[in-house]
C-alpha cells in the first residue's frame, strides 16, 4: 500500500526548500527507496529519489531543473 510522507531531513536540490512529499510503498519518515516519487511543495519540481544504502536524496526529473 502507498503512503505519502513529508520527510523534514529532506531538501529540493532545486530551491532548498525541506517541503517535499513522497509517496512510497516500503519507505518510512526515516527510510526512503530509490525510485519514490517526490515533488516539492515549494518550487513544484517532480523527481525521485535515489539512495545508496547509507543516504537518499530528492533528484528533480531535467525539465524542472530551471523552474
Amino acid at each position: 500500500m502507498k503512503k505519502t510522507l513529508h520527510p523534514t531531513w529532506l531538501s529540493c536540490e532545486n530551491c532548498s526548500s525541506d517541503k517535499l512529499e513522497v509517496i512510497t510503498e516500503k519507505g518510512n519518515e526515516e527510510w526512503l527507496y530509490s525510485g519514490d516519487f517526490a515533488r516539492c511543495l515549494n518550487c513544484s519540481a517532480v523527481g525521485s529519489i535515489e539512495a545508496d544504502g547509507e543516504s537518499a536524496w530528492f533528484e528533480a526529473n531535467e525539465e524542472n531543473q530551471n523552474v
